[in-house]
């Protein structure tokens, strides 16, 4: 398959989509699973206490929220900018946009801070190839 040209005859760049590691959202979904099943077996049993009910409903809340959101989000750099999809929006940002990307090691991970004339962005290691993403912004947006 061929790309489309654009002005000046270079090739368009296919659009590439970051997401959260698989793994991260299989486990979210084993969790939500489990605890499905626990608030049912509390359901069947005899005698479980209101507060175990609540526990479960809570844990099941939880997991289903998180599953939702991991399944959701994503970050895609194509011809038209960054565009980031999250469960209550999605918003693309121009190259020309973005005026700094902020690198923050922590302890649990890198978080990165996409700021832009707009507001800040931001995104952490738990995307797959969350390095490849900052750098492609960075070149993209002719940062560094």
């Amino acid at each position: 398959m061929r790309l489309p040209r654009l002005s000046g005859g270079r090739e368009a760049v296919a659009p590439e989509t970051f997401r959260p590691w698989a793994a991260l959202r299989t486990v979210v979904m084993a969790a939500d699973t489990l605890w499905i099943a626990v608030f049912f077996a509390l359901v069947l049993m005899q005698g479980a206490t209101r507060s175990a009910f609540l526990s479960a409903a809570f844990f099941v809340a939880l997991f289903t929220s998180c599953a939702m959101f991991y399944n959701r989000l994503a970050f895609t750099i194509s011809e038209s900018g960054l565009t980031v999809r999250t469960l209550a929006m999605e918003r693309t940002v121009a190259f020309d946009d973005i005026l700094r990307v902020d690198v923050l090691p922590g302890l649990v991970g890198t978080s990165y801070a996409v700021r832009t004339r707009l507001g800040s962005l931001t995104f952490s290691s738990l995307l797959a190839n969350h390095q490849r993403l900052c750098d492609l912004i960075v070149r993209r947006a002719r940062l560094g």
